[in-house]
Parts: C-alpha cells; structure tokens; sequence
C-alpha cells in the first residue's frame, strides 16, 4: 500500500471524513484527496500533523516503504528514492523531533519550511496544470438540489494526468451519501456522455435537482448505507450527463 493508501485506511478506521482530516491539519479538502490519490505528499510539518490526528506514527504510514538496512547503514536503490522511501536516519530523526521542547520544535520547523521551499520553489514552479470547466452549482451525494435553469461556469487548474485530460467538466461534491467512495468538498471529474452502465457511478439530473450516483438501472444508488436508493417514477425527467472518472 502507498502512504496515500494509508492516510485514507485511517482515517476510515477513525470514521473522520476528507473536510474533517483537512480542518484538524489546517489543510485544504481538495490536498487531504491529493495525498490520498498519491497526487503530492505531505511536507514535514503537515507530516507531524497527520500522526496526531490519525493516532498513528511514522511506521503506520511508512510501513509499506521502509528500504532494508545492513548494519544499520542506509542502502537506497533508484527505486526507492522515486517511493521515497523513509530511512534509517530519518527515522533516528523523527525519534530525535519528538524528544524536542516547544521551543526546539519551533526552530526546528522554521529550518526545515525554509529549507523545504527554497528545494521546492522551483520544482513546484514546473508542476504541469490544465485548466477544466467547473461548474458553481455543487452535485448532490445526499438528497439532491435545483441545479439552476443556466449553467454557469469557471475555469479551474488541476494537476495534468491522462486522467484529468479524458474529462470534459469538473463538479464539487455536497453531501456523504457516496462515502467512502467520494467525500463532501471533493472535486470529480466527469466526461460528458449521456448513460452509464449499470454499476457506474454517474451524474443524473432528476426533475432539475442533480445528483452524484451509481446506476442501478430503475434507481440511484447511494454507496453509504445510510441512504436510501432513489427509485424512479412515471413522470420523473431524468438525464445522464456524465461519467465519474476520477477526482482531482
């Protein structure tokens, strides 16, 4: 499993959702869905945030990328240093941080900020964006709402995978009917087309309200247990605009 693997199994266990993860750390929504897509990773300081409030430590989230080590020497290959695998001495220096007074820590967290942008600067300066279509109304994974009788629009940057260039619009999401698939606050990214197959998860308009579901032929379905299908009647209005492909 990658580190964002294990942010996300955590914070499941703790039945903390993406918006509550971010608030606790004093980070965005859409970045707690970036580590947990393995779009970016946590820095130093965000890193000490995340073991407190996921009740864990470095081996939890590290332990699928802890290289092998003889005689207490790091031996780090090409590979590991594309994972990022955490070594030996870092681990003897994360052992050495939370032995530090307050004070301490505060010296030590403005080097390694400091240090951390002047390596990153440039590097965060070339990070590729595209822009997608993001639309202001919010998609439902609850019980829906009026979409407006006009779309309205704006551009977003969003990292540039093959992912995100197969969308044709963007849409946040509002409500947890779809956890722990997708969270509220999240982004998606939707290509346009006017069905899904039965099992994927869609956009549907419903008699003007929108909603972010799975395709259960005469139904909507919600993936959190807590809510109930959204049965089809004669008469209904529904529409297809796209298929859920991703998440920015």
């Amino acid at each position: 499993m990658s580190i964002g693997d294990r942010i996300k199994q955590r914070r499941k266990e703790l039945k903390l959702t993406q918006p509550k993860l971010a608030e606790i750390v004093g980070v965005s929504k859409g970045t707690i869905g970036n580590y947990e897509s393995n779009l970016c990773s946590p820095n130093e300081k965000v890193l000490f945030k995340l073991f407190s409030a996921l009740e864990c430590d470095a081996n939890f989230l590290y332990q699928d990328n802890i290289a092998p080590t003889k005689n207490r020497e790091t031996q780090i290959t090409a590979s590991d240093k594309k994972t990022k695998r955490i070594t030996t001495k870092e681990s003897e220096l994360l052992n050495k941080y939370r032995g530090l007074d307050e004070h301490g820590v505060k010296i030590v967290d403005f080097v390694i900020d400091e240090e951390y942008l002047r390596c990153t600067e440039a590097e965060n300066d070339s990070v590729p964006f595209i822009k997608i279509k993001h639309s202001f109304y919010k998609v439902s994974a609850g019980r829906g709402f009026d979409l407006g009788d006009e779309d309205e629009w704006e551009e977003i940057d969003i990292p540039d995978t093959p992912e995100s260039r197969k969308a044709d619009f963007a849409l946040t999401i509002k409500g947890d009917s779809m956890e722990p698939a997708y969270s509220d606050g999240e982004i998606v990214l939707v290509k346009a087309q006017s069905a899904v197959d039965i099992g994927e998860t869609g956009i549907f308009v419903v008699n003007g309200s929108g909603y972010i579901k799975k395709n259960g032929g005469d139904r909507l379905i919600s993936v959190n247990p807590e809510y109930s299908d959204i049965l089809f009647s004669e008469g209904d209005i529904i529409s297809c605009a796209g298929k859920v492909i991703g998440r920015v």
